[in-house]
């Protein structure tokens, strides 16, 4: 099983040049089952404990990146699930959408391999779960390379999703309660792939009789260990926690992330 897993992943690093060759002109978008099966020790995974998704980081360069990606959604009884792979472009908003049928595996649906090649700068979601946006950059010689880059720091975001994007609501911004929201984490930049966020479901109390609702998120931000092979690159570690649509009132909103800290915001629904 292993020299299989490794001769496919060897025959699709010689294919990867030839495709992304033919792309110089056009931006490429490949997105296909395959039929090679990958030890589960090669996958990363984010998500929770009812969806989740792995994936392996084949490369990330200046211009592509291109990743292979399962998933599976626990689901005991009920009628067929399909899966979505979604790519966005995030100048021109345009979406690139392929639907997949899922394979029933006794309580599970899985999403067999796919194989996922895109722009650098695409996001990249499996229904709603985006998989961790990691951008190159190549750092200057001698330059101090920061910890926490881009952001100044961990930051939690409260985003609602738009027409063909997300919006980010900006503290004291109230949101409808047709709105689709979600709360992102984003732990900053680190010069090197293999940090990630782990969060437990989300803890959500509706307001009632005047009294403010809640919104309490438990998890941990893991680093790569001693000896872990880890992408070259700058990357930019997120978590992105669907909420749904609220009912109207006052919300606290409590981030606990260990290795990060505690983060609290607010937010008002109408």
């Amino acid at each position: 099983m292993r020299r299989q897993a490794v001769t496919s992943i060897v025959l699709i690093f010689l294919l990867i040049p030839l495709v992304t060759l033919l792309a110089q002109e056009a931006k490429l978008v490949l997105v296909r089952q395959i039929t090679p099966t990958f030890p589960d020790s090669l996958y990363k995974s984010v998500g929770t404990r009812t969806f989740n998704v792995q994936y392996i980081q084949l490369f990330l360069e200046q211009d592509y990146k291109a990743y292979i990606v399962k998933a599976w959604r626990f689901q005991p009884t009920g009628a067929a699930f399909n899966y979505i792979v979604k790519l966005v472009d995030p100048v021109s908003k345009k979406e690139y959408v392929y639907q997949f049928p899922g394979i029933r595996s006794a309580s599970y649906v899985r999403l067999a391999p796919v194989l996922v090649i895109c722009p650098q700068n695409f996001r990249i979601f499996i229904n709603e779960q985006e998989l961790p946006y990691e951008t190159y950059s190549t750092p200057q010689q001698g330059a101090e390379i920061p910890v926490v880059g881009d952001f100044g720091g961990p930051i939690v975001r409260i985003l609602r999703r738009m027409t063909n994007t997300f919006e980010e609501i900006s503290e004291g911004v109230s949101v409808s309660k047709q709105d689709e929201l979600f709360i992102q984490i984003v732990a900053g930049t680190f010069p090197t792939g293999g940090y990630s966020i782990e969060v437990q479901e989300p803890d959500i109390v509706y307001p009632v009789s005047g009294k403010r609702g809640r919104i309490t998120i438990v998890g941990k931000f893991l680093r790569p260990g001693k000896g872990d092979v880890v992408t070259q690159a700058f990357t930019t570690p997120t978590k992105t926690v669907e909420i749904g649509k609220l009912p109207a009132g006052e919300y606290d909103i409590i981030v606990k992330i260990d290795g990060l800290g505690e983060f609290l915001r607010t937010l008002t629904v109408k």
